[in-house]
């Protein structure tokens, strides 16, 4: 008889860059049915994780990339960063990666703020007390914002979607819409390095795939990465958004379906 393993992921930040110069994290994936066992789906999944141990780093050197960051001075919470400019776009997903080392079980606070709407200061991650996505139980495609589920692992991703067709089609008196992004460590930190990548898409819809996000059908239109440090942990974080690290805002604009990205340091 024979067993295969379930999909698996590990995540490794890209570390053959020139000094002062950060690599971004990428994700190996072994896919389902990829290896076989005559002993067990333990031992198919050991195969898988063996394998993925063996060739993250390697990938991640290969496929990843350098981001060149400015200084103002030695310290690394000093790095300057330009406002991104997103062209036109309707769907984004805000993923969350962190490698081996960084720290284990990252928690997101990510949400709508300055709307004057019910939908404002409504976090997505865990414990904030506003379940996975608004309104509660609906699809990718129906939520105005939704959040992919709690990755507690030592590396992995953990995402957002904001559905910026659905916020503007039913609150058509606003012409932007602003989301905060911020974040912390619940189990432990350790280097706290993780990378946000803001992705924009144009048509299609979303569905939520594990700890991801999808689009199936659209164009995707804009994809940035910004480093970032999150050297905060605790367990009693997550009712505070004031507590944790502050990673940045998005702008997006109604009439041009354009957006903004300020991140902040």
């Amino acid at each position: 008889m024979e067993y295969y393993n379930i999909a698996k992921s590990l995540t490794a930040a890209k570390n053959d860059c020139a000094a002062g110069v950060m690599g971004t994290s990428v994700t190996l994936t072994a896919n389902a049915n990829q290896f076989v066992s005559t002993i067990s789906v333990e031992d198919a999944n050991a195969k898988a994780d063996a394998w993925l141990a063996a060739n993250v780093q390697a990938y991640a050197n290969n496929v990843g990339s350098c981001r060149i960051t400015a200084w103002r001075g030695v310290n690394p919470s000093c790095v300057v960063e330009p406002d991104v400019n997103l062209s036109p776009f309707n769907y984004m997903v805000i993923r969350y990666k962190w490698a081996l080392g960084a720290g284990q079980d990252f928690d997101t606070y990510t949400g709508i703020i300055n709307s004057g709407t019910t939908l404002d200061n409504k976090w997505m991650g865990w414990g904030h007390g506003f379940n996975n996505e608004i309104p509660i139980n609906a699809q990718a495609a129906d939520s105005y914002i939704m959040w992919a589920g709690d990755n507690t692992q030592a590396n992995g991703v953990e995402s957002c979607l904001v559905n910026f067709s659905k916020i503007t089609r039913d609150y058509p008196t606003l012409n932007t819409v602003q989301i905060r992004m911020a974040g912390s460590w619940y189990r432990t930190v350790g280097t706290g390095n993780i990378d946000v990548e803001i992705v924009t898409y144009l048509g299609g819809t979303m569905q939520k795939s594990g700890y991801d996000i999808i689009n199936v059908g659209g164009t995707l239109v804009d994809r940035k990465n910004f480093s970032k440090k999150v050297p905060i942990q605790g367990t009693n974080l997550a009712k505070n958004i004031e507590a944790v690290t502050n990673l940045g805002y998005i702008t997006y604009i109604k009439d041009s379906s354009t957006g903004k990205i300020v991140i902040k340091y």
